[in-house]
C-alpha cells in the first residue's frame, strides 16, 4: 500500500509545466501534477485537499509545507467517457463508481459548491479512485482565464429534462446526470440511447426503462430501484440530495443485506492509478485488481473506501467481513417493498391499468352511485349499500322485508378492484343512517395496500381457486346473490358443477401466509408452491375476476338456466374459443400468452426512414411477436439458464382517466431493453392494430344502387372485441363515398370533435341529480336520458343485437354492446308487434314506453310486447327509463352479441341510392376506436359534481369533465376502393 503524502514532492522529481492561473505546476513521472500556490492561498490548498478526499478534483494530498501551500492532482486519464466507449463496466465497479460520485456530489452540496455539469468526460479514475474533475470550479478558484466558454455549456444527452425547458444547471440536475452515467456504466448504453438528442430529451420526460435482466440480477436488492428513482423525470420524485443517495446506497450495500452478485476472489490491491495507457486494460472493461470483493460484498466500510482514493482497503479486510444475514421477512406487500428485488416488474406494473384498478374514476363513481341510489326510498334516504358489506345499519325491501344492504354481494366490486382489502378489511360496513364515513367512496376509506389495486401481493399471495361451493368449504368472493323480492339465494358460478371452481366474481383464494411470514435462506418472502405457480399461469386465474356476474336473472339469457347477468364475459368467451381451438388440434393461447408476453410485437432499430409501425418510435420498426412468445433472462443469480420473463405491463386498450396515472406513463414510445414501449398509449396502439382484419369487399354498382360490403374479422384476440366492460368501448366504422365529381354521396361515423358522441343517437337531456320522487320516496328519472334518433341511425337487417354475421342496410356499424330494460308500450302497437309513437309522442325514443314488470328471480319480463320488442335499450350501466320516469336500477338484460367473436368474419353490406350521381365512386372506410363514450363521462361528472356539492365527496368529485382529454379517437385501419 502506498501511504498518503504529507509533504509535496521535491523539485528534482518534477518536470516543469505551464502555470495554471496563479498556481505553478510540475509533473511527476507517473503523471500526477503538483500545484504550488502563494502563501495567501493556504486555505485554498486545504480546501482542495479536503474535497479531494471526498472524490473531487482527483486531489491525492495537499496542505502547507516549508515551501508554502500545495496540492497534488491525479491524472484524469482514462476518463469515464473513454471507458464507456468500449462497453459497460463490471457491475461491481459501476456500483462503487455510483457511491464514489454520489459522495463527491454530496461534498459539493454540503459546501454549497457547483462543480460544473456532470458528464462522463468530466469523470476520471477507476473504481474507488473515481473522481469529479470539477474543472470549472478549480479554474475559478485559481483565477485561470479561459479563452472560450467551458466545454459542455450547450445541451447534451447527459442533462436532466428540466434543462431542455430552460432551467439552469444545478446540484439537482447533476444528480439526474449521475443516474444517466451509472445506468450507462451498468447497461453499456444510455437509457434513452439511439434516439438522437431531441428525441432523447423528449423520452427523458418519461421514466427510464429498467436495466437488462442479467445486469439487474447481479445487483444488490434495491440498487436498481434507487437508480430508477434518481432518474425520475420529475425533480420532485428524485432524492432530495446527494447525501440521501449516499445513505441509501450504504444501507443497501451493508453487510446485513444479502448480495445477489457473483464475484471472483480478491487479489492484492493495486496502488493509485498510473498515467494514461496506450491500450485499454482488459478491453477497457476490466476492474482494477483488488477491488472485486470489497465492491460486491458491500462491506460496511464502503463509505470510507469511497472517500480515500489514495488508500484502498487491504484484501485482509474482506476475509473479516461478517457473513450476510437473512433479510427481515415481509409483513406487508406494498409495491415499494417488492421493488428492491423486482424493479422491472414493479416499474412495468405501475404503468398498467392493474395498478390503478381501484383508482379508476368511472369505477369509483359507478360503485358509489349503486350504493347511494339502488334501493333508496323514504325509509332509506342515503342508499342501501347493495354491494357493500352489511353492518348494524341496513336497509330492507319495503314489500318483502328482505335486507337489501349487501344482497347483491358484499364488497362485490372491492374484491376484484382492491383484492388486498380481503387481507385486512378497512372499509366500514355500509351505514344507512349515521356515520357518513360508512358511505364514503372507496378511494377515501381503503388502506394504502388496497389502494394499489391488483398489486404484487394480490396476485402472488393467490394460491388457487376457491373451493367448490357444494363441498361446504369456505368460499371467498361473491358466488351468490340474494333476491330482495323473495329472499331466495342464487348461485353465480355454474362452473363449479363442471369441476372448474372459482370462475367469476373474485373466485380466487388469497392466502397472505403463503407469501408473508418467516422464511429460510435469503428470501424476504416465502416461495410459491408448484400448484400456486401453475394456477397463476392459467387463464382460470384471470377468469376469477374477468367474468363478472351481476345480481338478477338476465331477461334474454334466462333460458340458459343461469340466474345472473353477464356484465363482463372475458373468460367465458376465451373458454369457448379455446375449446374450439383444441377441437381443431391447435393449442390455445392463454390470457398470459397475449397480455404478459412480447405479443403483439417489439420495436427494433432500423435505418429505414419509412413508417415505424404503430407504437414504435422513429428509428425503429415494428417486429411482430406471436402470442406466447416471451422474453428470456436470468431471473436470479442462481439461475442455471435463462427463464421466461413475464411482462407486468398487462397490455390493455385503456389509458386510465385517474390523475394518479401520470401523463408520462401514458405518453411516448421509449423502449425497454427488449424493445417494448414503456408508454401505455404506444402499447395500446400496437395491440389494437393487431386485432382486426378490415377490408372493403367486392363492391359493385347496379343501376342507381351501390353495394359496399365492409368486412370485419377479429383475428388478434381469443375473446370477443370489444372486451372487458364492452358496453363502454366503441369500435365503429367511418365510411365516406364520393362521386366522380368529388361530391359526397354518403357519410356515416364521422366526428367533428373527438369529444363528441357518435351520431346514431342524440342525448337531449341527462338527469344527474334528484328532481322528483314517487310516493315511496324513490327518485324518478335519476341517471336516465332523453334520447332521440341521430342521422347515423342503424338500419340493418337482421338486427345485430340478435347476433349473426351478415347484415344489409345502412347507418352506423358499432360493435359496442349495451343494456336493456323491460318495458311495455304506451303508444301504438303496429301489425308487426312494434311500438310506434302515439299522439304527442315521438320526440324521444322512450316516450312511447313505460316500465314493464321484471322478475329478478326468473328474468321474466311481463309486457304487452314480445319477440324482443319488450326490451328497450338504455345507455347507462344503472339508471332510469328516461330523464323523468322510472326508478333507478340495474339493467334487466345485457347485450353481448354485437361485439366481434374471434375468427368469424362480420359482413355489413351498405346498400346506397346514388340518385343521378355518376361515377367513378370513391369509397374510404376507416375503423375507429374509443375506450369510453363521452356521454358516460359527462353524466358521471355531473352526478359527482352534485354529490360533492351536498358534502358526500370529501376529497372532491371522482369524475370531472377534464378527464375527457384522455378519451382519444384512434384509427385502427383505413381502406379505399373505386367503383366504376
Amino acid at each position: 500500500m502506498v501511504p498518503p503524502r504529507t509533504r509535496a514532492p521535491e523539485p528534482a522529481e518534477l518536470a516543469p509545466l505551464p502555470p495554471r492561473g496563479r498556481a505553478t505546476r510540475g509533473a511527476l513521472p507517473d503523471g500526477a501534477i503538483l500545484h504550488r500556490l502563494g502563501a495567501a492561498d493556504a486555505a485554498l490548498a486545504r480546501r482542495v485537499a479536503k474535497l479531494g478526499a471526498a472524490g473531487v478534483f482527483g486531489c491525492e494530498a495537499g496542505g502547507v509545507d516549508d515551501a508554502g501551500p500545495w496540492f497534488l492532482l491525479t491524472p484524469p486519464t482514462p476518463t469515464l467517457r473513454e471507458r464507456l466507449e468500449v462497453g459497460a463496466l463490471p457491475s461491481a465497479e459501476a456500483i462503487v463508481v455510483f457511491r464514489r460520485l454520489a459522495g463527491a456530489l454530496a461534498a459539493c452540496e454540503a459546501a454549497s459548491l457547483f462543480p460544473g455539469r456532470l458528464r462522463p468526460r468530466d469523470i476520471g479514475g477507476e473504481g474507488t479512485s473515481t473522481f469529479l474533475l470539477a474543472a470549472p470550479l478549480l479554474s475559478a478558484w485559481l483565477g485561470e482565464t479561459l479563452a472560450t466558454a467551458p466545454e459542455g455549456a450547450s445541451l447534451s444527452r447527459w442533462d436532466a429534462p428540466e434543462l431542455a425547458d430552460g432551467a439552469g444547471a444545478s446540484s439537482a440536475t447533476n444528480r439526474y446526470a449521475l443516474g444517466l452515467v451509472v445506468y450507462n456504466a451498468l447497461a453499456g448504453r444510455h437509457p434513452f440511447g439511439g434516439l438522437g438528442l431531441r428525441h432523447a430529451h423528449s423520452a427523458s420526460l418519461r421514466d427510464a426503462p429498467p436495466l437488462p435482466e442479467q445486469v439487474a440480477g447481479a445487483l444488490s436488492p434495491g440498487v436498481q430501484a434507487l437508480l430508477l428513482r434518481v432518474l425520475a423525470p420529475s425533480a420532485a420524485d428524485r432524492p432530495a440530495s446527494a447525501t440521501e443517495i449516499v445513505n441509501r446506497l450504504d444501507e443497501l450495500l451493508s453487510p446485513a443485506r444479502p448480495s445477489r452478485a457473483r464475484v471472483r476472489p480478491a487479489t492484492a490491491p493495486s496502488p493509485r492509478p498510473k498515467a494514461a495507457r496506450t491500450e485499454p486494460r482488459s478491453g477497457g472493461r476490466g476492474l482494477p485488481r483488488g477491488w472485486a470483493a470489497p465492491l460486491v460484498l458491500g462491506l460496511a466500510g464502503l463509505a470510507a473506501l469511497a472517500s480515500r482514493a489514495a488508500s484502498p482497503p487491504d484484501a485482509s479486510a474482506v476475509a473479516a467481513a461478517p457473513p450476510p444475514q437473512p433479510p427481515r421477512p415481509l409483513s406487508v406487500t406494498r409495491a415499494a417493498d417488492c421493488a428492491p428485488c423486482h424493479a422491472r416488474e414493479v416499474s412495468e406494473w405501475e404503468r398498467s391499468v392493474m395498478a390503478h384498478s381501484v383508482k379508476s374514476p368511472l369505477f369509483g363513481a359507478l360503485e358509489s352511485i349503486v350504493e347511494e341510489q339502488a334501493g333508496r326510498d323514504a325509509r332509506c334516504p342515503n342508499g342501501a349499500g347493495l354491494l357493500r358489506r352489511r353492518g348494524a345499519e341496513v336497509c330492507a325491501d319495503r314489500r318483502s322485508g328482505v335486507v337489501i344492504t349487501g344482497s347483491g354481494g358484499e364488497h362485490w366490486c372491492v374484491n376484484c378492484h382492491a383484492p388486498m382489502e380481503a387481507q385486512s378489511p378497512s372499509v366500514e360496513p355500509w351505514t344507512a343512517f349515521s356515520s357518513p364515513r360508512g358511505r364514503a367512496p372507496l378511494r377515501d376509506v381503503l388502506r394504502p395496500e388496497a389502494l394499489e389495486g391488483v398489486s404484487c401481493g394480490a396476485c402472488h399471495a393467490t394460491v388457487g381457486p376457491v373451493g367448490a361451493h357444494a363441498s361446504g368449504a369456505r368460499y371467498e368472493g361473491n358466488p351468490t346473490w340474494i333476491s330482495t323480492a323473495t329472499g331466495a339465494l342464487f348461485l353465480a358460478r355454474p362452473e363449479d358443477a363442471q369441476g372448474r371452481s372459482g370462475i367469476g366474481n373474485s373466485g380466487y383464494r388469497l392466502e397472505p401466509s403463503s407469501l408473508l411470514g418467516e422464511t429460510t435462506g435469503a428470501r424476504p418472502h416465502r416461495a410459491s408452491s408448484p400448484e400456486a405457480l401453475a394456477y397463476r399461469r392459467s387463464s382460470e386465474f384471470c377468469g376469477a375476476c374477468h367474468d363478472v356476474r351481476l345480481f338478477g336473472t338476465d331477461a334474454v339469457a334466462r333460458s340458459s338456466g343461469d340466474h345472473f347477468k353477464r356484465l363482463r364475459n372475458g373468460y367465458s368467451e376465451w373458454r369457448a374459443w379455446a375449446n374450439a381451438e383444441a377441437a381443431s388440434g391447435r393449442r390455445a393461447a392463454t390470457c398470459q400468452d397475449c397480455h404478459m408476453s412480447l405479443f403483439p410485437g417489439v420495436c427494433l432499430p432500423t435505418s429505414d426512414a419509412g413508417a415505424p409501425g404503430p407504437g414504435c418510435p422513429p428509428g425503429t420498426r415494428l417486429s411482430p411477436r406471436a402470442p406466447g412468445e416471451y422474453a428470456t433472462g436470468l431471473v436470479a443469480p442462481s439461475s442455471a439458464r435463462p427463464e421466461r420473463l413475464y411482462s407486468h405491463t398487462f397490455s390493455s386498450v385503456d389509458v386510465p382517466l385517474t390523475p394518479s396515472f401520470p401523463e408520462r406513463f401514458a405518453a411516448g414510445a421509449t423502449l425497454d431493453a427488449r424493445g417494448v414501449p414503456l408508454g401505455l398509449r404506444a402499447r395500446r396502439d400496437m395491440l389494437l392494430a393487431r386485432t382486426f382484419r378490415f377490408e372493403v369487399g367486392a363492391a359493385r354498382r347496379s343501376g342507381r344502387a351501390l353495394e359496399i360490403p365492409i368486412v370485419l374479422e377479429n383475428t388478434g384476440a381469443g375473446h370477443r372485441v370489444p372486451a372487458g366492460f364492452s358496453q363502454e368501448r366503441e369500435v365503429w366504422v367511418e365510411l365516406r363515398v364520393t362521386d366522380g365529381a368529388g361530391r359526397e354521396v354518403y357519410q356515416v361515423g364521422g366526428l367533428d370533435d373527438p369529444r363528441a358522441d357518435l351520431r346514431d343517437k342524440r342525448f337531449l337531456r341527462i338527469t344527474a341529480r334528484e328532481t322528483s320522487f314517487d310516493s315511496d320516496g324513490r327518485p324518478l328519472g335519476l341517471f336516465g336520458a332523453d334520447v332521440a334518433d341521430g342521422p347515423d341511425l342503424p338500419e340493418w337487417s337482421p338486427n345485430p343485437r340478435a347476433g349473426g354475421t351478415r347484415f344489409r342496410g345502412k347507418g352506423l356499424i358499432n360493435l359496442q354492446n349495451g343494456f336493456l330494460r323491460c318495458v311495455r308500450c304506451i303508444g301504438v302497437i303496429d301489425a308487426r308487434g312494434r311500438c310506434q309513437p302515439g299522439p304527442g309522442q315521438g320526440r324521444t325514443r322512450a316516450d312511447r314506453y313505460d316500465d314493464g314488470v321484471y322478475d329478478q328471480d326468473t328474468g321474466e319480463c311481463r309486457s304487452n310486447l314480445s319477440g324482443g320488442e319488450e326490451l328497450f335499450e338504455t345507455y347507462f350501466p344503472v339508471g332510469s327509463l328516461d330523464a323523468e320516469r322510472g326508478v333507478f336500477k340495474a339493467p334487466d338484460a345485457i347485450v353481448d352479441t354485437r361485439s366481434a367473436p374471434p375468427g368469424a368474419p362480420l359482413e355489413y353490406t351498405y346498400v346506397l341510392d346514388t340518385g343521378a350521381r355518376t361515377g367513378p365512386f370513391q369509397v374510404e372506410a376507416r375503423l375507429r376506436f374509443r375506450s369510453f363514450p363521452p356521454f358516460l363521462v359527462r353524466a358521471f361528472a355531473a352526478y359527482e359534481e352534485a354529490q360533492a356539492a351536498r358534502g358526500a365527496r370529501p376529497s372532491g368529485a371522482q369524475v370531472t369533465l377534464d378527464m375527457l382529454e384522455r378519451v382519444e379517437v384512434l384509427e385502427l385501419a383505413r381502406v379505399t376502393t373505386r367503383i366504376e
